[in-house]
């Protein structure tokens, strides 16, 4: 199954960010004049010296004001760093950041992955809407709209390794009423500006926003510009998980007709899990969690998954043991999996799902044909590795890779090997290119790579647009390496 985190990750990615230093694009006299009174309205943009560095922190609130995160963004240009603290999760904090070249995450536990694919493309194309990078670039007239009961003026502006902005002018004043990052796209997220707020005289930078319909609002309370930032403020936290391996011997799983199982001991207790991919984090049931002793921290939230919200807590688990190796001190999330027995615990009694944080700090090499599994250290050399390499989106927490559906179409597929089922797509999908499925039916091919498969069984659901959800009945047809903290995984095809 698809656990989904319950923290919202705005800011981090994998393309290089660049902008240009000078006027938009000329040959569009419309688009030109209205990113000139953006210009003049807020009376700055990026690189023009004005902010060099600059510490906001922040909240995010519901309608009725009551805060869930706060964050700290530390930015010296387009690198920056920005934690989250989850209020109501056990204070717990993730983190999120841009080297320059590179954009990274870093979850609950510290452990800090690369972020590839399309994510890397829309969050290239927000840092630079927040940094005011927006007038620096190609832009084109779409349109005149009124939205709010203002007459606004739609740009769409371009940036190389990132996604279109479309941004809404107020023809009156030239503030940006909203902006669409990656319109139409598998990304499309809408930033409603709700405020500017002047940083320094007549320099103004947004204050708060909404995205696409929630109701919460992202608020920018206070702002540090032009303070000194060391290099070890921009830096991806230390991890406060560890692994200790007393040996890399493989250890047996156990393969169901739609399971990955694997035997683990959480504080000492042995239990049984089901081993998933999809799942963001490690996920105890709360009776074992109990059971074994795992320390429950302040608070507790929901997590959406793919059948609805469901309630968690945060804990603290001293040990977890899988074969020879051990991960200490992590952070995991539990919940009552016996009052949704349809959510994937099979009526088992199994202890929990084994996800994210088992692949996120070190190498899991996975035989499903044989049923091993062996754990390295994620300083190990894989050069001698065989499969096919791939670099793997982890923005969501759940892999993600590019494949061609029907040989045309380009997809994101996620890999989730808690899902017992077939393959998932999204109705967008079928729309936008005319799928001849209803409801479920057969594709006519998947493509990763030069590995084709043919007339896998598919069904509809509410996936974003070139989503795809791969379960296990496809992916048993593979064996893997996964190397997360490199963001890569290798695939290999096996007799199944």
């Amino acid at each position: 199954m698809r656990w989904l985190s319950p923290l919202l990750v705005l800011v981090a990615a994998g393309a290089t960010v660049a902008t240009t230093g000078v006027a938009a694009a000329d040959g569009d006299p419309v688009a030109t004049a209205l990113l000139a009174k953006h210009r003049a309205y807020v009376g700055w943009s990026f690189g023009d010296g004005t902010f060099r560095t600059m510490r906001i922190t922040g909240s995010v609130a519901d309608e009725k004001g009551e805060k869930s995160e706060t964050f700290t963004l530390i930015s010296s240009g387009l690198v920056y760093r920005n934690a989250h603290v989850y209020l109501k999760r056990g204070k717990i904090t993730e983190q999120t950041g841009f080297t320059g070249n590179l954009f990274w995450k870093s979850d609950m536990n510290g452990f800090t992955t690369p972020v590839y694919g399309d994510y890397a493309r829309f969050l290239a194309s927000f840092t630079v809407l927040q940094q005011e990078g927006t007038t620096q670039l190609p832009a084109a007239f779409v349109e005149d709209r009124t939205l709010d009961g203002r007459a606004v003026g739609v740009i769409r502006v371009t940036l190389q390794n990132g996604d279109p902005i479309d941004c809404y002018v107020d023809r009156q004043t030239g503030a940006y009423v909203q902006a669409t990052i990656d319109p139409g796209g598998s990304y499309e997220t809408t930033i409603h500006v709700m405020s500017y707020r002047d940083v320094l005289p007549g320099k103004k930078m947004i204050e708060s926003y909404r995205i696409d319909e929630a109701k919460s609002i992202v608020s920018y309370e206070k702002y540090e510009p032009n303070l000194r930032v060391s290099d070890d403020a921009l830096h991806p936290p230390a991890a406060t998980a560890s692994w200790t391996f007393s040996n890399y011997d493989p250890f047996p799983l156990t393969l169901t007709r739609q399971r990955v199982l694997v035997d683990a001991t959480v504080n000492g207790v042995k239990g049984r899990f089901i081993l998933d991919t999809g799942a963001s984090a490690i996920v105890l049931d709360e009776q074992f969690a109990d059971r074994a002793k795992v320390t429950s921290l302040e608070g507790s939230g929901e997590a959406g998954t793919l059948y609805g919200p469901v309630k968690i807590r945060a804990r603290r688990t001293e040990t977890i043991g899988f074969g020879g190796a051990t991960l200490h001190n992590a952070l995991v999330f539990s919940e009552d999996f016996r009052a949704r027995d349809f959510w994937g615990l099979d009526r088992a009694g199994y202890a929990g799902l084994i996800g994210y944080d088992l692949f996120a700090g070190a190498i899991v090499k996975l035989d499903v044909y044989h049923s091993k599994m062996t754990i390295l250290d994620p300083a190990d050399d894989l050069t001698n590795v065989t499969g096919l390499p791939l670099l793997v989106d982890l923005s969501d927490g759940v892999p993600a890779i590019p494949m061609t559906l029907n040989k045309s179409i380009a997809v994101n597929a996620f890999l989730d090997t808690g899902n017992p089922g077939i393959i998932f797509y999204g109705p967008d999908l079928r729309v936008k290119h005319h799928l001849k499925i209803w409801g479920c039916g057969n594709i006519d091919s998947l493509t990763i790579g030069p590995i084709e498969y043919v007339g896998q069984a598919a069904c509809e659901w509410g996936f974003a647009a070139n989503d795809m959800l791969l379960g296990f009945d496809f992916l048993k047809h593979f064996d893997y390496v996964f190397d997360y903290p490199h963001g890569r995984i290798y695939m290999t095809p096996n007799k199944n």
